[in-house]
């Protein structure tokens, strides 16, 4: 008689974990909260299909080396990473024209020229500082590696960025 109603507990708390597990992962998209995407930036993403995404979202540091702005009106902000971060980058990344930077990209900072770009940056405005080279930041985004260029690593787009 204890035997089955032992079963029966274990199977309602697998059950029930299972559940809580589960309901936890839906509703905090699988993140942090520091780790979320404010106003759904990654929406307004410019041909996103181009980027394979490896981590969905991670923080990263560095010095800022160059800020580059692009006819989709994004703006590249080429990082040299700090130590404890040097493994973001690839071979993608080594050479011309990132030099062995970390590609930062901040979305719609400017109105695009390109015009394909200009429905992505539609009903956006962006929140995101842009930097000056030599400053040193901390920056949140997805990890992805951008199959149009090289497959080099960047995080794109940037969803939180803090200077100093």
């Amino acid at each position: 008689m204890k035997a089955p109603l032992v079963v029966m507990l274990v199977v309602v708390s697998l059950v029930g974990a299972v559940a809580g597990f589960y309901l936890y992962d839906r509703f905090n998209g699988g993140s942090t909260p520091s780790c979320s995407d404010p106003a759904s930036i990654s929406s307004h993403v410019y041909h996103p299909n181009r980027l394979q995404i490896v981590k969905p979202c991670i923080t990263a540091s560095g010095t800022v080396d160059r800020v580059i702005e692009e006819a989709d009106g994004d703006v590249h902000v080429r990082t040299n990473l700090d130590p404890a971060y040097s493994n973001l980058t690839n071979s993608g990344n080594e050479g011309y024209p990132n030099n062995g930077d970390l590609v930062v990209e901040i979305i719609c900072v400017n109105t695009p020229s390109q015009t394909d770009a200009i429905p992505a940056c539609q009903n956006y405005s962006n929140q995101i500082l842009v930097p000056s080279a030599g400053q040193h930041i901390t920056f949140t985004g997805p990890y992805v590696l951008d199959t149009d260029h090289y497959d080099w690593a960047e995080i794109h787009p940037v969803y939180s960025l803090v200077i100093g």
